[in-house]
C-alpha cells in the first residue's frame, strides 16, 4: 500500500508534466480561463494560493495553476459556457468570504443547468400543442337582469359546445333555476 506522501507526489509530478507538455489534450479552455481571472480579481491570493506552486514552465507559468486549470476543465468541460457564467455570477451571494473548491463549483453549475423532462432525457418526440376549438357563438337577447352570463353558458351547452365544465354548467342551470340548489 502506498503512502499519502508517495501518491501525493506522484499526482504533483503527473501534473507538472501535464501542464509541461504543449501536446496535451486537456488545455484549459477560453471559459475555464476566464473563470480563473474571475476567481483570482474577485478572491485575490484566496484562490491562486491554493494552486500555485513557484514552479514555471518554459512559458513562464506557475506550473501548479496549469495543473489546476487542466483539472479544472476536465471536470468542467461538460457544462456549457453559459452554465458556467451563471454559476460565477452566484459566487458573491454563496461564497462570499472564500472561494469555492472544484465540487463546490461543480454544484453551483449543476443548479444552474437547464431541467430537462422526462421525454427529453429519453428523446421522445414532444408532442405537438392542443389546438382550443373556438367558443360556439350564440345569438342571444340580452334582459339585463345579471343572468345572462347563466344564458350564455346554457345556450353554448345546447348548441354542442363541450369546453364548458360541468360546474360552470352546472352553476348556469342552478342561476336559472333550471336545477335545484344542494
Amino acid at each position: 500500500m502506498h503512502e499519502v506522501a508517495t501518491l501525493t507526489a506522484e499526482a504533483i509530478q503527473q501534473a507538472q508534466a501535464r501542464a509541461a507538455d504543449p501536446a496535451d489534450g486537456l488545455r484549459a479552455g477560453p471559459a475555464v480561463r476566464k473563470l480563473f481571472v474571475l476567481l483570482q480579481g474577485s478572491y485575490g491570493s484566496l484562490f491562486l494560493g491554493k494552486f500555485a506552486t513557484g514552479l514555471k514552465d518554459g512559458q513562464g507559468h506557475d506550473k501548479g495553476i496549469r495543473a489546476a486549470m487542466s483539472v479544472w476543465q476536465a471536470r468542467l468541460g461538460r457544462f456549457p459556457a453559459d452554465v458556467l457564467e451563471a454559476a460565477a455570477a452566484r459566487l458573491a451571494a454563496e461564497h462570499p468570504d472564500f472561494p469555492p473548491n472544484l465540487p463546490q463549483f461543480e454544484q453551483m453549475c449543476d443548479a444552474a443547468m437547464p431541467r430537462q423532462t422526462y421525454a427529453q432525457q429519453q428523446g421522445l418526440p414532444a408532442l405537438p400543442p392542443p389546438v382550443a376549438a373556438p367558443p360556439v357563438k350564440v345569438n342571444l337577447q340580452e334582459r339585463n337582469d345579471g343572468k345572462d352570463w347563466a344564458r350564455r353558458i346554457v345556450a353554448r351547452m345546447e348548441h354542442g359546445d363541450t369546453s364548458i365544465s360541468y360546474y360552470a354548467g352546472k352553476s348556469a342551470r342552478m342561476a336559472l333555476g333550471q336545477e335545484a340548489k344542494v
